[in-house]
């Protein structure tokens, strides 16, 4: 008895508050999106339209099945967004084969407006490792062949932009090998 009338409270208070527990899948990669001033790398969801859950450390190349508790805002954002999520808890984390391909969109630019030369560093999105290797958006190194080195120069310098294709690098953890453009 104890137990359902605390069931029962805690459910009225999930209503009352506007949260809920769902269970989500999580694919293995980071999608490439236009937010409102600028474009960033949010997280994938065949299942959901969950962009960003607060507390999880996301890692490439693996597939989550989670728990969050989604809590309704108070009014939507200005992208459209209706809830938050938190994690509560993580049901699994498996790794994809490092052969298994996706797609991510590449593009030089941060802002969809001419920066001028004070924003110009914060404009990019692309940092320098070493000649092949560069780290995009702040969330993942990208590898880079040699054939395919100048257009990846062309795309980082804001030239042009392209969808790519990627395979995951084992040896380290939030790595990815660009295959084809």
């Amino acid at each position: 008895m104890k137990q359902t009338i605390i069931s029962l409270l805690l459910l009225l208070s999930n209503i009352l508050y506007g949260q809920d527990f769902k269970i989500i899948t999580i694919d293995p990669y980071l999608s490439f999106q236009n937010y409102e001033h600028f474009k960033r790398l949010t997280l994938s969801s065949p299942d959901s339209y969950v962009e960003h859950i607060k507390d999880i450390e996301f890692q490439w190349g693996y597939t989550y099945k989670l728990k969050v508790k989604q809590t309704k805002l108070n009014s939507m954002l200005s992208d459209g967004t209706e809830f938050k999520y938190s994690l509560g808890k993580i049901i699994s984390k498996t790794k994809v084969p490092d052969s298994t391909q996706f797609k991510l969109f590449l593009d030089g630019n941060r802002y969809y407006y001419k920066v001028d030369s004070s924003e110009q560093e914060s404009n990019k999105t692309f940092h320098k490792i070493d000649d092949s290797t560069f780290v995009y958006l702040d969330e993942v190194e990208i590898e880079v062949p040699s054939t395919l080195i100048v257009e990846m120069k062309n795309i980082m310098e804001g030239k042009t932009s392209k969808m790519g294709t990627f395979i995951y690098v084992t040896e380290k953890r939030n790595r990815i090998r660009l295959i084809k453009l």
